[in-house]
């Protein structure tokens, strides 16, 4: 059972990491648990958010597009669907540089959706 527990749970390192950048946005970003693992919300929309160890980002069709094209990066898969808006970004790819480029980029997207009610 507690493989089990372990596999769900999401990295709290990486968590730690997140809060750092976002805590300096100016916005806020309340996060909840989501599919086992933490998502980040702007304006009620999920932004990006963590999967085990991996990052979940969000991003418009275009800029899926390109960022598939960098090692370490795919759809995220939910299941058997993978959703064409949502990347996932293995841990390798997740650098000081490269977590700050991927949130940047989901929170400029979310932030032309409009607000959920």
């Amino acid at each position: 059972m507690y493989a089990i527990l372990n596999v769900m749970a999401h990295d709290t390192t990486l968590e730690e990491r997140i809060d750092e950048i976002v805590a300096d946005w100016g916005l806020d970003v309340p996060k909840r648990k989501m599919f086992g693992g933490l998502g980040y919300f702007i304006n009620r929309n999920m932004a990006f958010g963590i999967k085990t160890d991996e990052l979940i980002a969000k991003a418009d069709e275009a800029t899926c597009e390109k960022l598939l094209k960098e090692d370490g990066v795919g759809y995220f898969t939910f299941g058997n669907k993978s959703m064409k808006s949502w990347l996932q970004i293995e841990p390798e790819a997740l650098d000081e540089d490269n977590l700050l480029r991927y949130l940047e980029i989901s929170r400029d997207y979310t932030l032309t959706l409009p607000p959920k009610k």
